[in-house]
This record gives C-alpha cells, sequence and structure tokens, in this order.
C-alpha cells in the first residue's frame, strides 16, 4: 500500500487561476472531440476553448490545425481577441510563446536552452509547409493555426488539418462543416498517436433552429458520445493527477530511487489515460449558471429582468420555443439570403491585421451610387445596398455603438467606401432623423455633413442626398403588410430582395429575431413589433436587437414601392415608430 503525499503550497509562490467545475472536468477527460453548448458568460472562448489548445500547443507541436468562424469579421473583432485575452491570463505573451501574421522570430541558443528537449525539434517550425504567414497563427512549439471563415471559404481549400476549433458554432451551416471536417486528414506518421488526431472542437450557446441563421447540427452529435467511456477516462484521470502530484513530490525530495519508482508508475497511468481516450467524444449542455462564482447573482437578476425566450436559450440554454408564426418578418426565407458575396481574391488580402474595404464586396457596383437607410438610437445603424434591375442588393451593414455616434460611423463609412468611384449617397432614415432641422442640429443633416467633409472639415468628395424630408410615420403594422407583400415575390412591381448572409450580418439576425406583439390602436387590434430587445446592455444590440431592422425598414419603404402595395398611404409616405 502506497502512503501518498500531498503537495504543500503554503511557501510556495504559485498562481492561482478560477475554473469552474465543467471546465475542470473538461480538462480532466481530454477526449478526441469535444461538443459544448454552455450559456452566455459561462466562459466558452477564454476557459473551455484556450485550455484545450494550450494542450495541444504541447502535444502537437508543429502540427497544423484549423480556427473557424462564421465570418473573417467576427473572428478578428470578437473571437480571437478573447481567445488572445484568455492565452495571456495563462502566461502566454505575443512575441514570446506566439505570433500573429507574422514571420516567427530566430531561434537563439538561450531560446533552446530554455525550450524543453522534446520540442526543440519543433521550435518554432511548422511540420507543414507554409508559404504565407498571412491568417495563420504560429505557436513557440510550431503548432500553428490557419484561420478560416465560411464567408472566405477559399482559406481551407487544399489544406490538411490535425485539429480542428470552432467558436460560436451556431452559426455554421451543416453542410459546410461537413465540408471542412474532409480536411482533417495526413499526418498521420507524426501524430497519429495522438488523442487529438483528426479530432474536433466546437462551442456554443444554444441554437436557435427557428432562424435561418443558426443551425442545430450540434445536437446531433450527443449520439457521438460514449458515457459509459467517458466516466472511465474520468475515473483513471482523477488517479493520474495523484501519480502526477507524487512524482512532482518525489522530484522535489531528490531521491533517485523515489523519483524513479514514480516516473514508472506515471508512465503506466499515462499509458492507461492516452488508451482510453482514443475516438472519444463528450457532449455536454450547460447553462450559464456554471459560472456564477464569476457572473454574481447580480448579472442573473438584470438578465431575468430582460426577455424571457432570450434568458431561456442563451442563459439556461434550452431548446427555445419560437415559432413561425411568432415572427414579425415571417415571409423571410433562405432565398432572399446570398452566401457568395466576397471577392476571392481580397478575402486572400485583408487579415488581421488589416482594414477590409468594399473592393471585398462581389456585388458592390462601383461606378454607381449607393443608398442607405438610417436607425439613430443608442446603436446607429446603417443598411447599405443598391438598386440592380429586378433585385435590390443589401451589401453591407455599419453600425456605432456608444460612446461613438456620428462623426465616427461617417469614418467608418469613408473608410470602407473609400475605393468606391461613384461617390453618391441616398439616406433614407426615420423621423427622428430630422428633428431639428430649422437649426441645422437634425441628425440627418449632421450624417451628411460628417461624410461630405471629414474630421478636419475637408471635401470627402461625397454627395448625399436626404430623402426622407417631412417624412410621416410608418407604423409596425403598416410596415408588417409591405414586408409581407415585398418578401412574398408575388408582386412584380417590387423588387426581389437579396441580403449579403456574412457582410449584412446584424441585419439578417435582426430579421431572424423580431417578434410580434398584438397592440390596440384607435379601438384596433393591430399586429407590432416587439422592440424590448433594443433596451438590452450596449454589447448585445449588434446581433440581439431589432435595430438592424427599422435602417432596413426605412430603405426600402419609400413612395416608389409603397405605391404598388396595399398598405395605406393616407396622402404622405407612410412611416414608423
Amino acid at each position: 500500500m502506497t502512503t501518498r503525499k500531498k503537495l504543500d503550497l503554503k511557501n510556495k509562490k504559485v498562481g492561482v487561476l478560477y475554473s469552474n467545475w465543467l471546465a475542470q472536468i473538461v480538462a480532466l477527460v481530454k477526449t478526441r472531440n469535444l461538443f459544448l453548448i454552455a450559456g452566455r458568460g459561462s466562459g466558452k472562448t477564454n476557459d473551455f476553448f484556450t485550455e484545450r489548445l494550450i494542450d495541444m500547443i504541447y502535444e502537437l507541436p508543429g502540427a497544423p490545425v484549423a480556427l473557424v468562424s462564421d465570418t473573417y469579421n467576427n473572428l478578428t473583432k470578437n473571437i480571437l481577441p478573447i481567445l488572445l485575452d484568455g492565452l495571456e491570463r495563462k502566461g502566454f505573451k505575443e512575441g514570446v510563446h506566439y505570433v500573429v501574421e507574422r514571420e516567427p522570430p530566430e531561434v537563439t541558443p538561450e531560446m533552446l536552452k530554455a525550450c524543453p528537449e522534446h520540442l526543440r525539434e519543433q521550435f518554432w517550425k511548422p511540420y507543414n509547409r507554409i508559404l504565407s504567414w498571412k491568417h495563420r497563427m504560429i505557436f513557440f512549439t510550431g503548432l500553428n493555426i490557419t484561420f478560416i471563415s465560411l464567408d472566405r471559404p477559399s482559406a481551407a481549400a487544399g489544406n490538411s488539418f490535425v485539429h480542428v476549433f470552432g467558436d460560436e458554432s451556431k452559426y455554421f451551416p451543416e453542410a459546410k462543416i461537413a465540408k471542412l471536417t474532409k480536411a482533417l486528414r495526413g499526418y498521420y506518421v507524426k501524430y497519429g498517436k495522438s488523442v487529438y488526431y483528426r479530432g474536433q472542437t466546437f462551442i456554443t450557446d444554444m441554437p436557435n433552429p427557428n432562424n435561418a441563421y443558426e443551425y442545430d447540427w450540434i445536437l446531433k452529435q450527443v449520439k457521438r458520445m460514449d458515457k459509459k467511456q467517458v466516466m472511465d477516462i474520468l475515473r483513471v484521470a482523477f488517479v493520474m493527477n495523484e501519480v502526477t502530484e507524487e512524482l512532482i513530490i518525489a522530484k522535489e525530495s531528490g531521491d533517485e530511487k523515489e523519483i524513479r519508482n514514480k516516473q514508472r508508475l506515471y508512465e503506466r497511468w499515462k499509458e492507461r489515460y492516452n488508451t482510453i481516450r482514443q475516438k472519444s467524444t463528450f457532449f455536454y449542455v450547460a447553462s450559464s449558471y456554471i459560472n456564477a462564482a464569476i457572473l454574481r447573482p447580480e448579472y442573473f437578476e438584470d438578465e431575468f429582468e430582460g426577455d424571457l425566450e432570450d434568458v431561456l436559450t442563451a442563459i439556461l440554454s434550452t431548446k427555445p420555443r419560437l415559432s413561425q408564426g411568432n415572427k414579425f418578418y415571417p415571409a423571410v426565407k433562405s432565398e432572399n439570403y446570398y452566401s457568395d458575396g466576397s471577392m476571392e481574391k481580397y478575402s486572400a488580402e485583408f487579415g488581421v491585421r488589416d482594414r477590409e474595404d468594399c473592393r471585398i464586396l462581389k456585388y458592390l457596383r462601383r461606378d454607381e451610387p449607393i443608398e442607405a437607410g438610417m436607425d439613430f438610437g443608442n446603436m446607429i445603424s446603417m443598411t447599405i445596398g443598391q438598386e440592380q434591375g429586378n433585385d435590390y442588393r443589401v451589401l453591407k451593414c455599419l453600425h456605432t455603438l456608444p460612446p461613438e455616434w456620428i462623426r465616427e460611423l461617417a469614418d467608418n463609412f469613408l473608410a470602407y467606401f473609400k475605393l468606391h468611384e461613384k461617390k453618391e449617397l441616398h439616406l433614407f432614415y426615420d423621423r427622428a432623423g430630422n428633428q431639428y432641422e430649422k437649426v441645422k442640429q437634425d441628425l440627418a443633416g449632421k450624417l451628411k455633413q460628417s461624410i461630405e467633409k471629414d474630421r478636419n472639415g475637408k471635401p470627402t468628395g461625397w454627395s448625399v442626398i436626404l430623402e426622407s424630408r417631412n417624412q410621416a410615420t410608418i407604423f409596425t403594422w403598416d410596415e408588417y403588410d409591405f414586408m409581407m407583400e415585398l418578401f412574398s415575390g408575388n408582386n412584380p412591381k417590387l423588387p426581389r430582395v437579396l441580403i449579403d448572409m456574412y457582410h449584412a450580418k446584424p441585419l439578417k439576425c435582426s430579421l431572424e429575431i423580431a417578434p410580434v406583439k398584438i397592440v390596440e390602436y384607435k379601438g384596433k387590434k393591430r399586429v407590432s413589433k416587439d422592440k424590448r430587445s433594443e433596451g438590452l446592455p450596449v454589447s448585445r444590440l449588434l446581433y440581439e436587437s431589432t435595430n438592424f431592422s427599422d435602417s432596413f425598414k426605412y430603405l426600402v419603404m419609400r413612395k416608389k414601392w409603397l405605391r404598388y402595395t396595399k398598405v395605406r398611404q393616407g396622402g404622405s409616405i407612410v412611416g414608423a415608430g
């Protein structure tokens, strides 16, 4: 019988990091595949995701892996910053342990001396051939990540990967993921013995299949999990923890015989641990309460004061119940979205450190004027499109969130459309944009001035035409009738609406999530849009509020098309509240 000693940490300088109970279990079982659905604020990216990546950095030196997102913008603006923050909290420094879209530093003798012997062969050296550092992140062990987004599918073409990571995977169409996982091939001689070889890590919050932009394929992955195998892995992992602790104690004691005994014990259990984890899958659904110690009760109190349906899915991770009949835009179909809106040439050119511009928009006619619908509010929403024959294409969405406002939106617009040749913009907006017009302080006027002249008062070459002066109110029940007719496709005098599902993602989300409510107006019950989501915290407005649907409303509900519909105009353009 072995007497187990415990590490004495009282007199040691050690760093202490918090990890919730589920993250600890995932770190113990280390299965080949991980499919995790967890509520908002549960630490999906900077805990689960980051810990798993770090494990592979050491176990798969030199290996090529893929990091997938729905859009490149989402990857660079949301996912990658959180991942880098998680790495930094765990001791990884940019330029020391990894580089992003840069050639790795020259290896010095001091570096090699500090590097563990088994990693020196791959120190800053990827095992796969890399011709360009663009769209890549390289770690000091040689493990390298290729950034792939579903709006730029060419990045994955012809590549082979040892493992694939995907964050916010509810936005991934099942067919595209099935195609991507076919790239999990090759390098068997080098990495075939690793548990992680040809593995998958997909993390998300609860998908809502009622929304055309969310996909629930991850729920099917539960069939791949062998519960008995996972429990056996966990039992072995607990023993591995104890054996590892004993080996550390032995090494600190300096007793060579004890070290050899504990090393042999460790190797035996390590072999058992690796063997039982082969071809393993862990699937789990968890609420945000797994991270309650960090989020605190006040967080949940604030969330439950909001929309109940949103709390059930995003916080409690329950399957959503919103049906098509509860949607304010039920006539919107998958045919109204297109996914090939990026120019392949510029997809390769614009990387993490580059500012994307309008050249990437495949269907933008740069020699023609552009139009924009505006919604002024806590978040300023700008939906940009062009009328192209019988089609109306929504090409791009721009926005600002507090404390940024009109000047910042204009700056973003000017930077993005700097290379647009026909510098003519037609603005459609709500009547709030006309407030204080007489004293020249109206919001639409401010935006016009900010686009026509830069921060220094220098003319930009743009001409902005305000199309909504003297705009009346567009009631939401009038909007409902108009949108039903517009998206039905049955009125030949109305255009076919085509929306870029990636470059105009905020609009797509807004149209999909907008619910209806019944209100009484002048003694009649009417269908109205439930806009409570516009009161969400600022950080959630972009993809979870109805704001962008309003900017789209102003863009398409123009006199020219209203007169061909059943919507009553009452002598002037119907407008919205």
